[in-house]
């Protein structure tokens, strides 16, 4: 494949994937061709658009030969994805055992359904929840454009993994969220990594609202100098009272979704 082909990117306007279309564009100086899929029940969708189209202008200001680099935004709605039963099944059992999100279940429908294979996923290093799934079953490999990446091999120790995550490339799923800020620092990217968006349920002011799992994370990493200080205080509550009980609940709701998932489906008869 030439270094002509873009590089499909699922891009939000979030941190890590704001990261890998920086590094794409700018150290491997590829072209990229970004893919949102629009969630209709998160609040943050237009915070989402503004964003990306901010750091677009941004990016185009500062390095202007990434104008001929990065292509227009492909957006289909999440909505229209049509259910899969296999896949929504190993993501019921993957989903149980590590509590990741349901954008997984939704993210490999649309890959399936649009024929697309390595398009890249920007999953960082982690050793919780999806995280530790990823770190057990991925395998090094190279891309078409020829630089070095990771994936979901068939036949890693999980068949769920690679039937839910073998159509993404995870370019940095070695890779930890301290190591992006460097290299972003050591780059001179960090303007346009501080524009990025990440709270799923923003405030009526517009602002984080300290209490989404994106909210969470953010401020256990060290980034909560982005999440005002009511709100960070707030956040803190929550997740000392509130918090525990709704995982609790979502584990409940998730062992019954395995347990419907790994049950033989019935048989017709004609």
């Amino acid at each position: 494949m030439s270094r002509d082909t873009p590089v499909n990117l699922f891009w939000t306007g979030g941190w890590d994937s704001t990261f890998r279309l920086l590094q794409l564009l700018l150290e491997h100086r590829l072209p990229v061709a970004p893919v949102y899929l629009i969630d209709d029940t998160r609040a943050s969708t237009q915070f989402e658009f503004d964003t990306m189209d901010a750091i677009r202008d941004a990016l185009f200001d500062a390095y202007p030969r990434a104008h001929a680099l990065l292509r227009p935004t492909q957006v289909s709605r999440v909505s229209d994805i049509a259910p899969d039963a296999e896949l929504d099944a190993g993501y019921a059992r993957l989903a149980a055992r590590y509590g990741m999100g349901n954008q997984y279940a939704w993210l490999s429908r649309y890959c399936r359904q649009q024929r697309l294979r390595g398009i890249e996923l920007s999953c960082e290093c982690a050793l919780h929840g999806a995280g530790v799934m990823l770190q057990a079953n991925i395998a090094p490999m190279e891309t078409p454009q020829g630089y070095a990446s990771f994936h979901i091999p068939p036949g890693a120790p999980d068949p769920d993994a690679s039937l839910l995550f073998g159509a993404f490339g995870l370019p940095l799923v070695r890779t930890t969220r301290q190591q992006m800020v460097a290299q972003a620092q050591r780059e001179g990217w960090m303007r346009l990594m501080g524009m990025t968006w990440f709270c799923h349920h923003p405030t009526r002011a517009g602002t984080p609202c300290g209490l989404c799992n994106p909210c969470l994370a953010s401020i256990k990493q060290g980034f909560g100098w982005r999440v005002s200080r009511p709100r960070r205080a707030l956040g803190t509550v929550y997740r000392m009272t509130l918090l525990p009980l709704r995982n609790a609940a979502r584990r409940i709701v998730l062992k019954h979704r395995e347990a419907r998932a790994s049950r033989p489906m019935a048989r017709t008869v004609s």
